[in-house]
């Protein structure tokens, strides 16, 4: 009985991770999901902060193997966020630059929401996309070689934690989408993906840096709610992508101000 319970809750954390690798990276998990039994998008925001650290690690590895081959700090960190975003397809990046030109650009909440919806991009998710992506570079290069895993695996993570305050915190703009799908957030699950961000916060970084880490992107997911809120009543898919974006950014300066 005890192995059939373990090996059914192993069973269940592997369709989680699946799941959670399917909505966040375009990694080619097809052939898995044969294999993968009772997949729940919902139970799996569980390992969403497991999830967010290892494209983290990914990342920090392209890093690593930059410095390996002598290229320098700059362009190192260039190829490694090139290699996030061929990983992650710029899921969130693409949040950002819809919520820039809609929040930004729209006069109304009517046409906030068509903008946000609309594939084409502005000027002003233009300029929101840039300036992220070259700041994500700057920060990378920046982290002596010793941090860059701990660094970009607890951005990752918070980076996710973050799209869960928003989920338990706010309110669906739209009642159709995949972010109005996963709400409301289950208590549960959402207590697990926490203390998940809180343990490997503890096991990677010291206490002071945690505490600045987890105010830092607390304080961007705060103020993109409170935006949200204020401009179209709620959150979309794309404030999720933008929130998490933000708060990776922030985590990542606040870390590079430690350790640059």
């Amino acid at each position: 009985m005890a192995d059939h319970r373990r090996t059914s809750i192993l069973g269940c954390l592997a369709a989680d991770f699946l799941a959670a690798l399917g909505l966040f990276t375009r990694l080619p998990l097809q052939w898995l999901e044969k294999h993968a039994a009772g997949v729940d998008l919902r139970r799996s925001v569980r390992v969403w902060p497991l999830t967010g650290g290892l494209i983290g690690a990914l990342t920090a590895c392209a890093m690593w193997l930059g410095y390996a081959v002598h290229l320098p700090p700059a362009v190192s960190a260039i190829c490694a966020v090139m290699m996030q975003l061929l990983v992650t397809g710029g899921l969130h990046e693409d949040g950002l630059a819809d919520s820039a030109d809609g929040m930004v650009g729209g006069r109304t909440v009517e046409r906030r929401l068509e903008i946000m919806r609309d594939s084409r991009i502005g000027s002003y998710g233009t300029l929101a996309l840039c300036s992220v992506v070259a700041l994500r570079c700057a920060c990378i290069a920046s982290l002596p070689v010793s941090c860059l895993f701990p660094s970009l695996i607890l951005a990752g993570s918070l980076s996710r934690a973050a799209i869960l305050l928003e989920l338990k915190w706010g309110k669906p703009a739209r009642q159709d989408g995949l972010a109005s799908a996963l709400f409301p957030l289950s208590s549960r699950p959402f207590a697990a993906a926490l203390l998940t961000t809180l343990l490997l916060a503890v096991l990677l970084i010291p206490a002071n840096e945690i505490i600045t880490s987890f105010a830092a992107a607390l304080l961007t997911t705060t103020l993109t709610h409170r935006f949200s809120i204020k401009k179209i009543g709620g959150f979309t898919g794309d404030i999720l992508g933008a929130e998490a974006v933000l708060a990776e950014l922030a985590v990542l300066v606040t870390l590079t101000s430690f350790n640059g």
